[in-house]
């Protein structure tokens, strides 16, 4: 009677190792089916099924290639899409570079007013593409950035120029503070960080603009501090700023924005390994702190 009983108990014990084996398998591949849709997945799950459970696992299979169809064909239309814009934005600087060759060579010979509306276009077309630019560029899985040593003080005076006729128009009073040496990190992506922050600071000026840019070097670190006297953010925006289509309660300009440009600026900025800080009070103006 012992002997029965011992292997009685044995064979249930093979039995439950047995079956919570093929539990465990079951579920593996169950979930390993969820996860990517294949038939022969799908085939070792009905292996391991019940027939009770077969037509429900073959329904749900015929949904799941379905869907995996639809997705699939989505994601190529989404490339098609991608790769449109991509060809668009560099098919479009040839005649913005046209244009502003253009209005280089010939402004004086265009009425002071029709010439700043042109370059004001000019700006406003630039900037947009280099967003649209910039955006798949943070968002592909490949990125091209090229990591170097530039002139910082180059660099800066560079955009100034590019930005002069707005500064100009709005009497802008700018200040530059220790800006030497060289930078190293990815220039293009530098530079669209910087010509963000000025463009805020264009349209978010106040009655006397001024805009003071400064620079110092600490263990191996240059921090580039841009700050201006505009209508700065509210506290309860400051938080915000850099979430994408975020645009604020800051008045009838922020309202045009498109909540895109800061966002930028913080993606491409965490790419490079750059730090921002940022300090604002309402109507007291707005300053932005890179640590590179």
């Amino acid at each position: 009677i012992l002997l029965y009983l011992l292997a009685t108990v044995l064979l249930f014990f093979i039995l439950s190792f047995l079956l919570i084996r093929k539990e465990r398998k079951k579920s593996a591949t169950y979930k390993s089916f969820i996860a990517n849709p294949k038939t022969d997945t799908e085939l070792e799950l009905l292996h391991l099924s019940s027939a009770s459970e077969k037509e429900s696992i073959e329904k749900m299979a015929d949904t799941l290639y379905q869907k995996q169809a639809e997705i699939g064909k989505l994601n190529s239309l989404l490339a098609d899409y991608e790769d449109y814009v991509e060809k668009w934005v560099h098919e479009i600087k040839l005649p913005l570079s046209l244009l502003s060759l253009l209005l280089d060579n010939q402004s004086d010979q265009l009425p002071e007013d029709t010439a700043f509306k042109l370059d004001y276009v000019k700006n406003q077309i630039q900037e947009n593409v280099s967003q649209i630019l910039f955006y798949y560029r943070v968002k592909s899985e490949k990125n091209d950035f090229l990591f170097e040593d530039f002139d910082l003080e180059e660099c800066v005076h560079d955009l100034l120029e590019n930005l002069g006729p707005l500064l100009k128009e709005k009497n802008f009073s700018i200040k530059l503070e220790k800006i030497q040496g060289t930078c190293y990190t990815d220039q293009r992506s530098f530079e669209f960080i910087l010509s963000q922050i000025l463009g805020n600071a264009l349209k978010y000026s106040s009655d006397k603009p001024e805009l003071k840019i400064s620079m110092s070097r600490d263990k191996g670190r240059i921090t580039l501090i841009i700050r201006d006297n505009g209508c700065g953010v509210k506290a309860c925006d400051l938080p915000h700023i850099f979430e994408k289509g975020f645009t604020g309660d800051s008045g009838d300009t922020r309202k045009k924005s498109t909540g895109m440009g800061l966002y930028l600026v913080k993606q491409l900025a965490d790419a490079l390994k750059i730090e921002i800080t940022v300090k604002s009070e309402w109507m007291q103006g707005f300053e932005i702190t890179l640590s590179i």
